[in-house]
């Protein structure tokens, strides 16, 4: 399995085979450790041409899709999605911590909502498994990955929690609109997939526990085929738009909701509000606008 591919790769003819070895395989992806780049200020100049990527991505948006076949089997699809989708979260957390220490207001909070909006988009994307799939394949692996596998190890969730727990208020109401939607749509996923509401960690608790948290996000970032690496914000973007673009491209081929037509089970409460399906609908410019933002290609 290689690493990332170049930018142009994404604009060959068959978009998902040139992400990853095959279609619908994940990418490592690379990441500064959250403890090096903590420090670090937001940038406010971006020179790298991100450009082809960019176009490519309002393309799909805009309906002009290549074709690409569908995936072979809902578990390959569904453990792409879980993948990738939480590598985008990933990425999207390291940025956010990079603007609290950075940007100044406006234009930090306006960032920083149309990142947590992203944010929204891809917990809507790693939560589209019928809850089949995600007993049987998903929460499978991670078990085999450790018996108290839990959230609460992501490395670049770290320098962000406060913000989305509530106890960062750095204010806009935009901003303060995002993240309560995050809310909302994180508690719906949650219901959905574990609905006794048990963690593989608190059903673990008695049986096995990690005391070291950086032994915790090694397992975590193994899981989720992270590495940590001294790249660049350069490289860091380039990563977010190709999965951006794969992400589109799937969703385009395979819908947001391939299996949810079956009837098998109840969406909850919280998925069924209003402001998500707004979000399930805009999915496709969310992940645009994020993208040219993220590159520098978008004015505030």
């Amino acid at each position: 399995m290689m690493g990332p591919n170049t930018a142009g790769a994404l604009v060959g003819a068959d978009p998902l085979r040139d992400f990853g070895d095959v279609a619908y395989e994940p990418e490592f992806l690379l990441l500064p450790h959250p403890s090096e780049d903590a420090a670090k200020p937001a940038d406010t100049i971006f020179s790298v041409e991100f450009d082809g990527l960019c176009r490519s991505l309002r393309a799909i948006a805009e309906g002009d899709v290549p074709q690409v076949p569908p995936a072979e089997s809902p578990e390959q699809l569904f453990w792409f999605r879980w993948i990738t989708g939480h590598q985008v979260s990933f990425i999207l957390w390291h940025l956010t911590g990079r603007l609290l220490n950075g940007l100044p207001e406006p234009a930090g909070l306006s960032r920083m909502e149309r990142y947590t909006y992203g944010y929204c988009a891809m917990l809507l994307y790693t939560g589209s498994c019928p809850r089949h799939v995600y007993e049987t394949l998903i929460r499978p692996s991670m078990y085999l990955q450790h018996p108290g596998f839990s959230g609460t190890w992501a490395p670049d969730f770290g320098p962000v929690r406060s913000l989305f727990r509530g106890r960062h208020r750095p204010g806009g109401a935009g901003l303060e609109a995002a993240i309560e939607l995050h809310r909302t749509i994180h508690d719906g996923v949650a219901a959905k997939l574990v609905p006794d509401g048990r963690s593989l960690l608190q059903r673990s608790l008695k049986e096995t526990t990690i005391h070291r948290s950086e032994i915790a996000g090694v397992i975590y970032d193994d899981y989720f085929m992270t590495r940590r690496a001294a790249v660049d914000i350069g490289e860091v973007t380039e990563q977010l738009l190709r999965r951006l673009r794969a992400v589109a491209l799937d969703v385009v081929t395979n819908g947001l909701y391939p299996m949810r037509d079956t009837g098998a089970e109840e969406i909850p409460e919280e998925l069924g509000r209003a402001e998500v399906g707004e979000c399930e609908r805009n999915l496709l410019d969310t992940l645009l606008r994020v993208g040219v933002l993220a590159a520098n290609l978008l004015e505030e």
